[in-house]
């Protein structure tokens, strides 16, 4: 079954049925068969990190016997369970984006095909659990036929594997098309359209609580500015050498001693008109966080780096002219930027690059 034109997934939706492709695979022989027909399983992993949750499965789907192998975006070969071949991708292939599981057979075949979009929902409870990807999924033989001819065609594979990919390539295509795979289309399209309706309405759900417990538990109480008890979840789980995070960070001059010198009214305003500054440019997925009594953390996923950086240039502008409303003092501010796809956050660099920018008198 495919479905019409393509879908916009989210990662638990793709989870499962990358589980039910999978199993699909592990399933394929008949209980007391006595002959094997040849299989390949080709999936796009994107990270190690995320395969490395699946071994056992990819370690039973080739002991089975099936031409098991692996895409994934690494700079050097893993080490991956025996009969488990690999593809190392770099991070500007096409390929990168991918997450894929196809698997192919003469009894029948299943394919799941999803492109990373770099783009989070606004109400995931972490930037990981809101990640979204295009793309469609059949539990069809002749859609998982194109597929790996596709990946045979864009991946860059030894002899041997490709000569093992053509053995199935020629084994379908003597046998005719399965006709049974036809009573799976309206269940599969039943259950994962339920599925869907279930996802989206539990995060729903979520949502509305985390903001009530954001508010209570994650935010400080005074200026209601996220804390970095609220990054540390938001970030959590977060897969190295994915979606790209744009981060600036911003550092106050002289906001610590605001309460001092002129009060908790003046010091709460300063914080105030600085959290206007930036969340006057943000979008609904962006947040801004105080990490420190002078240091402001915007998170901004799937920015540009031309984006960032004029970013970066308003909210100092706006910050600069502070001093002309309550409590009318100069606040100097510096700012450090990067787009990144580093795991964890390289949030010690930024605040390296801000102390050598300058000190105020």
């Amino acid at each position: 079954m495919t479905h019409e034109g393509e879908t916009l997934f989210g990662k638990r939706v793709l989870v499962e049925i990358s589980h039910a492709i999978e199993r699909f695979a592990l399933a394929a022989e008949p209980s007391g068969s006595t002959t094997t027909d040849p299989m390949i399983v080709i999936a796009m992993f994107q990270k190690l990190s995320y395969f490395q949750r699946e071994t056992d499965v990819y370690r039973e789907i080739a002991a089975s016997g099936a031409v098991t192998l692996v895409g994934l975006v690494e700079d050097f070969p893993p080490q991956l369970p025996a009969g488990v071949r690999h593809t190392l991708l770099d991070i500007d292939d096409p390929l990168a984006r991918e997450w894929s599981v196809t698997v192919l057979s003469p009894r029948g075949g299943a394919t799941l095909v999803a492109v990373d979009q770099e783009r989070i929902t606004s109400h995931a409870r972490t930037i990981e659990e809101g990640r979204r990807f295009r793309g469609h999924w059949s539990f069809r033989r002749e859609d998982a036929y194109r597929e790996i001819l596709r990946l045979r065609s864009a991946l860059r594979l030894p002899p041997g594997t490709v000569e093992e990919i053509d053995h199935v390539l020629r084994a379908v295509h003597d046998v005719p098309e399965p006709v049974e795979q036809d009573w799976w289309e309206v269940p599969l399209r039943f259950l994962t359209e339920r599925m869907d309706l279930a996802d989206r309405r539990r995060a729903a759900a979520r949502a509305a609580l985390d903001a009530a417990t954001d508010d209570a538990a994650m935010r400080d109480p005074r200026t209601g500015v996220y804390t970095a008890k609220f990054l540390e979840r938001w970030t959590s789980g977060l897969g190295a050498g994915t979606l790209p995070i744009g981060l600036v960070l911003l550092r106050v001059f002289g906001v610590a001693q605001l309460r001092s010198q002129y009060g908790l009214r003046a010091e709460l305003a300063a914080i105030a008109g600085v959290t206007q500054c930036v969340q006057d440019l943000l979008s609904p997925t962006d947040r801004l966080i105080r990490i420190g009594r002078e240091d402001f953390l915007v998170v901004l996923p799937s920015w540009s780096t031309d984006d960032v950086l004029r970013l970066c240039d308003d909210v100092c502008d706006r910050v600069a002219r502070l001093d002309q409303v309550y409590p009318f003092v100069a606040l100097p501010a510096a700012a450090a930027v990067t787009v990144t796809r580093e795991r964890p956050l390289p949030l010690a660099r930024l605040a390296r690059e801000v102390e050598n920018q300058f000190q105020p008198a």
